[in-house]
């Protein structure tokens, strides 16, 4: 057995053994969110903020951000829903795999209107409630690309911080409305935004793709 050889099947060896990858999150909303991620259509729940509209800490359920360090196999979910008062939004940074830029209002996030009214003091949505929506979201292609407004650091909710600047508030993008964030409106709501997630082996059958294109270029 060569070298070469060896490298192929070490790639295959990892592209079946690896199903997840690593993601490092800090989220906050106006007002309620709620995290998940699925793995072969098996969902899993991970947290979210305050039920309440006070903080804890913080003065309000937004004003500072809960951190997850979570392994995702294909899919991160984030349902999220407002008060219907003053204004609404969703922000996050995220970091992939090579640190990669995730956040919001930078990363290729969907969102998905389920019509659900929520509200302060309703409890997060199980994860069969969040899978029977992504799966109505994904039989009738019903993803739709994210309003993205201010960036961390803008009115009316100042600097959240431990949240990068380069992360951008987020919010379903109502036709009817020039700016979703502002002005208290529950439209579409309840909201689940929606990234799908590279894994480790994915990435690791794409090197086994450019030895195997290397390996061929050297025989010609």
């Amino acid at each position: 057995m060569n070298r070469f050889t060896m490298a192929v099947i070490a790639c295959v060896g990892a592209a079946t053994a690896a199903n997840a990858a690593p993601l490092y999150l800090k989220i906050t909303a106006d007002n309620h969110y709620a995290l998940y991620s699925s793995t072969s259509n098996v969902f899993s729940y991970h947290g979210g903020n305050e039920i309440g509209p006070g903080g804890s800490p913080g003065a309000y359920n937004w004003s500072l951000p809960e951190t997850y360090n979570i392994d995702v196999g294909e899919r991160v979910f984030i349902a999220a829903w407002s008060d219907d008062s003053v204004a609404q939004g969703l922000l996050a940074e995220v970091w992939g795999a090579n640190e990669s830029e995730l956040h919001t209002g930078v990363g290729p996030w969907e969102v998905y209107k389920t019509g659900v009214n929520r509200g302060d003091g309703d409890p997060h949505p199980t994860t069969l409630e969040i899978a029977g929506h992504v799966q109505t979201a994904d039989l009738g292609n019903l993803w739709e690309v994210p309003f993205v407004g201010d960036a961390n650091g803008i009115g009316p909710w100042g600097v959240v911080p431990d949240i990068t600047t380069a992360a951008k508030w987020i919010w379903w993008n109502n036709p009817a409305d020039s700016d979703p964030l502002r002005g208290g409106d529950g439209s579409g709501e309840m909201l689940i935004f929606s990234y799908r997630v590279p894994t480790p082996g994915s990435l690791a059958l794409g090197g086994m793709g450019a030895l195997l294109l290397a390996r061929r270029r050297r025989g010609q």
